[in-house]
């Protein structure tokens, strides 16, 4: 479906969803549940603040001139009274407290919420509850993220009159402090403390301050808008037809979408970003993502966004059991954007016809670095006939370096997705030692280097140390050093690892995983290269990996990704056994 601009969507197609939502939140009280899950359990810590802050949205922005306002800001009183008993948490306290200011500017505050419940929000609502003022400000158990949230609450409790003015500049110093330390020049935001984990966050949470600092009356600092300016050079290059976002990380698929959005729109506010036509890029791409939300994401016959049901899965984070609070921060976060390109001055502005010809003329081939030093963080971009591949290089840190959304390999929304919180090991080599030792070429990524030739873009990366695939924690293995280097032609894309095995290391394996949506597959005789039938990758050929198993994925969920079932899992496998000290291997894909 055609979409010409921001306002259509967000009153035509959002609004009534919103409304809608609202209305049943009021009806069915304490025992409200969505798709069979009561969504005031414990496992939903952010849902209490985010139904006061999308509620106050509705009362006073999609009800106003209408009947139903009084009405519902009564039923406002009600629900802000009611979820104001349950624990609050980060995110859920800085989405009650925003909410509990747009009252206060709207001058209803005190109209709406009662003396009673306004005492307990006041303590309930709080930044101290995950940072240790006593302790230097610091994080309780928390990413260095949550300074961004820690800011926003203290902010907005010192505009509320709550707590004299002062924590929040000092919040806003302790993120800027760890930006200094961990983010160097470069200016991109590692999530862990310099272990070099660069996901959708790194990108996005320029946006989130700034567009807290915008709302509060405060100045930006000048880092934080060299910050917004690389996040938004960054989601321009990922721009395209279908409205699709990030490709990589924690908390892709819905999340992935609205974090270019929320960064594309936070810009346009800040003014001085954009050059050329690039905020007519920005506006047009933010159109087409609003669009596939409502397409997509949003399934009518759930009446709910659907990021659990249908061969679709997300990480743990964004379980299920936080239905009802995910609805509201997607459909919130739609808002934020809408309201900042308003305040920009596009209020009813229409995608620019030329918007085609703008995609056309990015740059095929874009190359970032995140992170230099000891290991070095990049992410490049592939733009080849409408196709946008991301190929990140940024999985240091715990937990998540061995997942496969956080892998470096090449991948594309709809076209090559990633399962979250699992560890498949898609499209990466393993080495298997004699010990049982299972080693992969990530992590501890030395040199990343780029180079153009024409259509022909090559990104070569060294590692003198594998990583060993166990545990929490990337741990280094002395097993091997590794040469990788990555080929796109158009139509095509390789992989060639150079292993150098260390002396007294014997390799008894080596094993490749492939998973794609691709149907039909058919071993050659050679059994060195399988061709699909149906799906966007046509071909997989390798060599020095031995012969391959091509198998249905299981409907198990562990082939399920945020988009959709993975269909085939093509499994390679060749034994050592000669003991050699070079060993290479190459794999192929060929795409539609």
């Amino acid at each position: 479906m055609q979409r010409d601009n921001m306002k259509e969507i967000i009153y035509q197609e959002l609004r009534p969803k919103m409304v809608s939502l609202f209305w049943r939140t009021v009806e069915s009280g304490r025992d409200f549940v969505m798709e069979g899950v009561p969504v005031y359990n414990e496992k939903a810590q952010f849902v209490g603040g985010k139904v006061i802050n999308m509620g106050c949205y509705v009362v006073l922005e999609f009800l106003k001139d209408t009947q139903d306002y009084d009405r519902g800001l009564k039923a406002l009183g009600q629900v802000i009274a009611q979820v104001s008993q349950l624990p609050m948490e980060t995110w859920g306290i800085l989405n009650g407290i925003t909410g509990l200011y747009r009252l206060k500017m709207a001058g209803l505050l005190e109209a709406v919420v009662d003396h009673e419940t306004m005492e307990v929000l006041k303590k309930a609502l709080d930044w101290r509850t995950f940072v240790d003022a006593e302790e230097h400000y610091k994080l309780i158990h928390k990413p260095t993220n949550y300074y961004g949230v820690a800011f926003g609450i203290a902010r907005y409790r010192e505009l509320l009159g709550w707590e004299p003015e002062g924590h929040s500049h000092v919040l806003l110093d302790r993120l800027m402090e760890h930006i200094d330390q961990y983010s160097g020049e470069l200016s991109y935001m590692d999530e862990t403390a310099g272990n070099g984990r660069f996901d959708r966050y790194s990108i996005l949470i320029p946006s989130e301050v700034i567009s807290l600092i915008m709302a509060t009356g405060m100045e930006v600092p000048g880092k934080i808008r060299i910050m917004l300016k690389n996040s938004a050079g960054i989601f321009l290059q990922l721009a395209d037809e279908k409205g699709l976002g990030f490709a990589y990380g924690r908390s892709i698929g819905a999340y992935g979408d609205t974090a270019a959005l929320e960064v594309l729109s936070a810009a346009a506010e800040a003014g001085g970003i954009y050059e050329g036509q690039g905020q007519e890029l920005a506006y047009g791409y933010s159109v087409k993502v609003l669009g596939n939300l409502m397409d997509f994401w949003y399934d009518e016959e759930m009446q709910s966004i659907n990021m659990w049901e249908k061969g679709r899965r997300t990480d743990g984070y964004r379980n299920k059991n936080r239905i009802l609070g995910e609805n509201m921060s997607l459909f919130m976060q739609m808002i934020n954007s809408y309201e900042h390109w308003v305040r920009a001055g596009w209020k009813e502005k229409d995608v620019s016809p030329e918007y085609g010809r703008m995609l056309a003329g990015l740059k095929k081939h874009f190359f970032v670095r995140f992170a230099e030093g000891e290991y070095e963080r990049a992410l490049a971009i592939i733009r080849d006939q409408g196709h946008v591949w991301s190929l990140p290089f940024i999985n240091g840190g715990k937990k998540y370096y061995a997942t496969d959304p956080y892998l470096p390999i090449p991948q594309e929304n709809q076209v090559l997705d990633q399962v979250p919180d699992c560890g498949h090991g898609n499209f990466i080599p393993e080495l298997v030692l004699e010990s049982g030792d299972v080693l992969r070429p990530v992590s501890f990524i030395r040199k990343v280097n780029a180079q153009e030739a024409g259509e022909i873009f090559t990104i070569t990366c060294l590692q003198d140390q594998m990583c060993l695939v166990d545990g929490e924690n990337p741990q280094a293995a002395a097993g091997a050093a590794v040469t990788t280097t990555y080929r796109f032609v158009p139509g095509c894309i390789s992989r060639r690892d150079e292993f150098a095995v260390s002396p007294g290391v014997n390799v008894k394996e080596i094993r490749l995983k492939q998973l794609v949506y691709s149907t039909g597959g058919t071993v050659s005789e050679k059994g060195d290269q399988v061709c699909f039938d149906q799906g966007v990758i046509s071909r997989l050929k390798t060599s020095g990996y031995g012969s391959c198993q091509v198998m249905p994925a299981l409907e198990d969920g562990n082939f399920d990704t945020p988009r959709g079932r993975l269909k085939t899992q093509v499994v390679w496998s060749t034994e050592e056994t000669e003991g050699r000290e070079n060993i290479a291997v190459e794999w192929e894909m060929e795409y539609q």
